[in-house]
Formats: C-alpha cells, sequence, structure tokens
C-alpha cells in the first residue's frame, strides 16, 4: 500500500510540476514577446471552446462526479497508508507507547533461530499478524512447525500488545543433497 502512495504521489507531483513550468513558460513567452502566438496552449481557441459549456451539461456533471469520487479514494489511500506502528498498553494516561512491526518481527525472529532445528527463519510482524517463513535443518520437519508457532505466540503473547497479533508459521524441509 505505501508503494501504491509512493508512486501516485509521485506521479500526482510530477503532473503539477509540468502543469506550473508549462504556465511559467506560457507567462515568460508572453512578457517577452507580447505579440507571439502561444506555445501549446491557444488561449482565444481555449475560450471560444468554454464559452458554450455550461454548469448543467451532463459531461460537467460527470466531470466534477469523477473528480470527487477519484480526491475521496485518494483520501481513503492516504489515509491507510500509514506506517501500521504496533500499539503498547499505556503506562498512564498521558502516554502513548508504541513499536514498530520491525521491532517486533525482530524480536520473534530471534527467538525462532534459536529453536533446534531450524536452518533460517524470515519473519514479517504487522499491526495484526506475524508470518514466519523458516527453513528446517533437516529434510524431515517433524515438529518444528508446532514448536516455532508456539515459540511466536508466547513471544508476541509475553509483550503489552493492546491487540495480540495472528501468528502462522510455514516450514520447509531442507533440501536433498
Amino acid at each position: 500500500m505505501r508503494a501504491f502512495v509512493r508512486v501516485l504521489t509521485t506521479l500526482l507531483g510530477l503532473l503539477v510540476l509540468a502543469a506550473g513550468l508549462l504556465l511559467v513558460v506560457e507567462a515568460v513567452r508572453a512578457a517577452a514577446f507580447p505579440g507571439a502566438d502561444p506555445l501549446p496552449v491557444d488561449r482565444a481557441t481555449l475560450r471560444e471552446a468554454l464559452v458554450g459549456v455550461s454548469w448543467r451539461d451532463t459531461a460537467v456533471r460527470t466531470g466534477a462526479a469523477v473528480t470527487a469520487v477519484i480526491g475521496l479514494l485518494l483520501i481513503l489511500v492516504a489515509a491507510r497508508a500509514g506506517r501500521g506502528y504496533v500499539r503498547l498498553h499505556d503506562p498512564a494516561p498521558e502516554v502513548v507507547v508504541v513499536t514498530r512491526p520491525r521491532a517486533l518481527a525482530r524480536m520473534v525472529g530471534h527467538l525462532v533461530r534459536e529453536q533446534d532445528g531450524v536452518a533460517r527463519a524470515s519473519v514479517v510482524a504487522r499491526r495484526k499478524a506475524v508470518r514466519v517463513n523458516a527453513v528446517s535443518e533437516f529434510t524431515e520437519v517433524g515438529d518444528l512447525e508446532p514448536r516455532l508457532r508456539e515459540t511466536a505466540r508466547a513471544a508476541t503473547e509475553e509483550l503489552p500488545l493492546v491487540t495480540t497479533p495472528r501468528v502462522s508459521v510455514a516450514v520447509k524441509p531442507a533440501r536433498k543433497r
């Protein structure tokens, strides 16, 4: 989601930059050469085309509605694109305590990697979920998945989190050589 918002804001920023540069070029050219034709936008032709347009036209109302809907969608996307901090219980009414999902993932990852039979593991944490992907040292997984699930669940339950995230674990066996 954050990548989508970054790309979208970059594109919108470039669009506004292009419109601003066009305006500056038009203004400088009009000041330097008062009788010259405008570069990309012919104001007289544009004025003639817009004279016949009314606010009651279907195209104008449709365009306004589409613009409003796109604006609302952009506001919703921007509101959802926060960092997603993991909230902890507040020690006092005036104090808010949060941690980054990366810190939670590191803590769970250290505990998971310490378990016997784990060759490597990656952990992704979010506010509502912790995902563990592990690779066994052996070609047989055995009881490694339930042990890792219990380890990750215990780690998240030990923390004073406001809401305990859902824990999911996937274990792959080591490749045969």
